[in-house]
């Protein structure tokens, strides 16, 4: 499969990288910087931000044919990379809802379907599966401007006409790829205190691209 990727360069964007890659697709990532991602056979890198429609269409351009999926793995630019550090003064606005609603504007204009988009757990519906504690932490410490960007990102989502996955990951934790547990878009059973490493988020969106079983839903997953 030729496959694009936003938001390469971070902790979870290049695990995706490597396992597509692994996989034997091919894969063209979008980043500010070229540099941040080594060079290896199977990778493309073009230079620009997903916040330009017109450096998403250039990367579009950028294989052999049209991608056949695009992966997104963007988040919020913070001062640390602690999940409750502040938002960083210079992130722009909007950046997760606008790279998205700009790839999707491409990918008519180039007639892809798949998009397959890290969201988080606690979005939408998955609200409710959440422990008290949890929702305290989100409603009242800086990690609440992340979860309202990914609800704006998931609403806007479902309103266009594309095969969209969000893939709701839980408390991201480091460490191997680990087997996956699905819930339901709800979160439904999921526990008080579920975790799921990088490189299990990164497997889930690649094979999320490779297969059918999960498009237009919002599976919970977690380790």
């Amino acid at each position: 499969m030729q496959l694009l990727i936003l938001g390469g360069s971070g902790r979870t964007g290049k695990l995706i990288v490597e396992d597509a890659i692994a996989k034997g697709h091919s894969v063209v990532a979008l980043v500010r910087s070229p540099s941040s991602l080594a060079a290896r056979p199977g990778l493309t890198t073009v230079q620009g931000t997903p916040l330009k429609r017109e450096d998403i269409a250039k990367a579009f351009g950028a294989l052999p044919t049209r991608p056949d999926a695009v992966l997104v793995a963007l988040s919020l630019k913070r001062v640390s990379d602690s999940p409750f550090a502040a938002v960083s003064p210079d992130a722009p606005d909007r950046i997760m809802e606008d790279s998205v609603a700009n790839a999707i504007s491409v990918m008519n204009d180039f007639g892809t379907k798949r998009i397959v988009i890290m969201s988080q757990w606690g979005a939408g519906d998955s609200w409710n599966s959440m422990s008290f504690l949890f929702r305290a932490i989100f409603k009242h410490t800086n990690m609440k401007y992340g979860l309202a960007a990914h609800n704006a990102l998931d609403k806007e989502t479902r309103r266009s006409d594309v095969e969209f996955v969000l893939a709701r990951a839980c408390v991201l934790a480091e460490g191997d790829a680990a087997p996956i547990r699905l819930y339901p878009d709800d979160g439904a059973a999921i526990g008080l205190l579920p975790k799921i490493t990088r490189a299990s988020v990164a497997k889930f969106m690649v094979e999320a691209c490779e297969k059918d079983d999960f498009v237009g839903k919002s599976p919970v997953i977690s380790n």
